[in-house]
């Protein structure tokens, strides 16, 4: 009998599940220990504040923490411009990824100042990057938010 072939079945699995694993698309329960991207950090609706400046804001699963170095924020089409992110005070962490970093974890407020009058809508692209305790690092990840005054 040919091994051949059942070798390259069992190494396509076993690339398969290495993919699902390290992207965080296995959850607990399901045979792995790490929640879904979208889970473990919940981008939540973007909101507008009375002081005419935006709110980006994550939910943050326990055991899970974002990098204060990898938020970025852009304005999409002809929005006024960003002013710079107002982030919150961050905890230092030594991570075995990056070094020294500074993280967020559970929850996670960024107010956004605009420049000029607010506009009627604003799409903004979030980009993201967070990890595990566990030890699983997520890519980065970019989201658009759309809000309406």
């Amino acid at each position: 009998m040919n091994t051949l072939p059942h070798l390259a079945g069992a190494a396509l699995v076993l690339a398969l599940a290495g993919v699902a694993h390290a992207d965080g698309l296995l959850k607990p329960g399901a045979g792995g220990d790490f929640l879904k991207v979208d889970e473990a950090f919940e981008l939540q609706p973007l909101f507008w504040r009375e002081d005419g400046s935006v709110e980006v804001s994550w939910r943050i699963a326990k055991g899970y923490y974002l990098y204060r170095d990898k938020l970025k924020f852009a304005a999409d089409g002809p929005a006024p411009k960003l002013g710079a992110p107002a982030l919150p005070k961050s905890e230092p962490y030594e991570d075995e990824h990056f070094g020294k970093v500074q993280i967020y974890r559970d929850d996670l407020f960024v107010r956004l100042p605009l420049a000029g009058k607010p506009p009627a809508r604003l799409r903004l692209q979030v980009t993201y990057q967070g990890c595990a305790d566990a030890g699983l690092c997520y890519p980065p990840q970019t989201r658009t938010l759309e809000a309406t005054r």
